[in-house]
């Protein structure tokens, strides 16, 4: 920065002050002087700034993808939880609903085959057992018959024939 003198002899102003005092000749060829030395800078550095340049927007781009793909990965972890939650859920409900439906169609099905007449399973199974317990009845009195003596029944004479 440059130094002027203010109208007082041996005295210095500095920064935002001696800006402000500068006459606009003064600051504009400030101003000029920064752009030659910016150009003169890039004059000389010139292919090393411009290398430099590429690796930090290369570096820049690098990081942003690597957010993108996290904050990509996270929202494609966070959909697929919900999907999976409402997923279970309606699995739930439409077990839930189809139990329900299945209920109703037995119970419907079950009081149309009674009033036909059609025995439940219960009854047919109760006269399964007193059908397998008359058989073995049956065939407990059949052995007994077979295993009795025959008695043989005397034949009677024939009854005295009258003297005529």
């Amino acid at each position: 920065m440059t130094v002027r003198k203010t109208g007082k002899p041996g005295r210095k102003v500095r920064g935002r002050r001696a800006r402000a005092e500068l006459p606009i000749v003064d600051v504009m060829h400030q101003i000029w002087l920064a752009g030659m030395g910016a150009l003169a800078r890039v004059q000389k550095e010139g292919p090393r700034a411009f290398e430099g340049l590429m690796e930090d927007g290369a570096e820049l781009i690098g990081h942003g993808r690597e957010r993108a793909e996290k904050l990509l990965r996270e929202a494609i972890a966070t959909v697929q939880s919900t999907v999976d939650e409402r997923m279970s859920t309606a699995r739930d409900q439409a077990a839930e609903t189809w139990e329900q439906l299945e209920k109703m169609f037995q119970g419907r099905v079950q009081r149309v085959l009674h009033q036909a007449g059609v025995p439940t399973a219960t009854e047919v199974r109760a006269l399964t057992k007193r059908v397998d317990h008359l058989n073995a009845s049956v065939e407990q009195l059949a052995r007994a018959r077979r295993a009795a003596p025959r008695r043989r029944v005397a034949k009677r004479a024939p009854p005295p024939a009258a003297a005529a």
